[in-house]
C-alpha cells in the first residue's frame, strides 16, 4: 500500500503513520459491490487481520467484501451499507491502527553493533522489467529515471518475502516494523523514503494497479526519490508479491 514519503520531522511521521494504511487521500468518495484494484485489495487485507472478512484478499468486492464491510459497519455503529465512504474507511483505519500484531523477538545486541547494508541483490528478470516500466512512466512525465540501489533492492525482496511467509499485506510488518524501521535496521541512510505494496499476477498488471492509485502513483512519479529498489515474490493470493522502496539522499 502506499504512502507518500517520509521526511525526518515528528509532525510528517505522524501524517505519514496514517496514509500508509490507504493509497487514497480521505477527501469526499466510495466504492462498493463491483470495484476493483489495490485500494479493495487494502480493505480486504484490513478486515481478514480483524476477523471481519473470512473470503480471499484479491482484490475484487464482490459478495463476502460486501458482507465482511456491513459487519464491520455494524459492529461499530455505522450506516450499514457495505459500501466503503469516507466514514468506514476512517473506522477501518482506526480499528487496524489499533490492531496488536505480535512482532518476531528482536534477536540479543551484539556489543558495539555497526548497522550494516544487505547485501547486494542482483535484479531478477521480473525486477528489471518493473524498473523499466516504472522509469518509463517517469520519463513521460519528464523526470529523472530512479537508480536501483542494491541495499534497498535486497530489503524490498525481504518485505515481500515476510509477507508470503506470514500471510500479510501490510507496510508494518510484524517481523520488521515500519519500511523506515527496516531501513534503519539495515543501515540504509536517506533524507526521504516510501513504499509501495501491492499483490498481483504478473509485473505489467501489478504497475498498471499502482498507476491507477494516486498514493502509488505519487510515489513512483515523486521528483523528491533518486533510489529505488525492487522486491518480487512468487506466493501470496494473488500469485505474486511486489514491494517498491524509494529513498532520496
Amino acid at each position: 500500500m502506499l504512502g507518500k514519503c517520509k521526511k525526518r520531522k515528528p509532525l510528517a511521521a505522524l501524517l505519514f503513520s496514517l496514509l500508509l494504511f490507504f493509497s487514497l487521500s480521505t477527501s469526499a468518495f466510495g466504492f462498493g459491490s463491483g470495484s476493483n484494484g489495490p485500494d479493495v485489495f487494502a480493505v480486504q487485507g484490513m478486515l481478514k487481520s480483524m476477523g471481519y472478512f473470512s473470503g480471499e484478499i484479491s482484490g475484487y468486492y464482490g459478495p463476502e467484501t460486501v458482507q465482511g464491510v456491513k459487519t464491520f459497519q455494524k459492529a461499530h455503529g455505522l450506516p450499514v451499507t457495505g459500501a466503503v465512504d469516507d466514514k468506514t474507511l476512517q473506522s477501518i483505519l482506526w480499528a487496524y491502527g489499533n490492531l496488536k500484531i505480535p512482532k518476531t523477538p528482536a534477536p540479543a545486541p551484539v556489543p558495539n553493533p555497526a548497522p550494516n547494508p544487505p547485501p547486494a541483490a542482483e535484479l531478477s528478470p521480473e525486477e528489471q522489467q518493473m524498473v523499466d516500466l516504472l522509469n518509463q512512466e517517469r520519463k513521460q512525465e519528464g523526470l529523472a529515471p530512479l537508480t536501483v540501489d542494491p541495499g534497498l533492492s535486497k530489503t524490498a525482496k525481504l518485505k515481500s518475502q515476510d509477507m508470503v511467509d506470514r500471510n500479510y499485506f501490510s507496510h508494518d510488518s510484524p517481523t520488521y516494523g515500519s519500511p523506515f524501521d527496516m531501513m534503519k535496521q539495515f543501515g540504509i541512510s536517506y533524507s526521504t523514503a516510501g513504499e509501495n505494496i501491492a499483490c498481483n499476477q504478473g509485473v505489467e498488471a501489478a504497475e498498471k494497479a499502482l498507476m491507477e492509485s494516486p498514493g502509488h502513483r505519487a510515489n513512483i512519479l515523486s521528483k523528491e526519490f533518486t533510489h529505488i529498489g525492487i522486491g518480487i515474490v512468487d506466493g501470496g493470493s494473488c500469485g505474486k508479491m511486489f514491494t517498491q522502496q524509494f529513498i532520496g539522499k
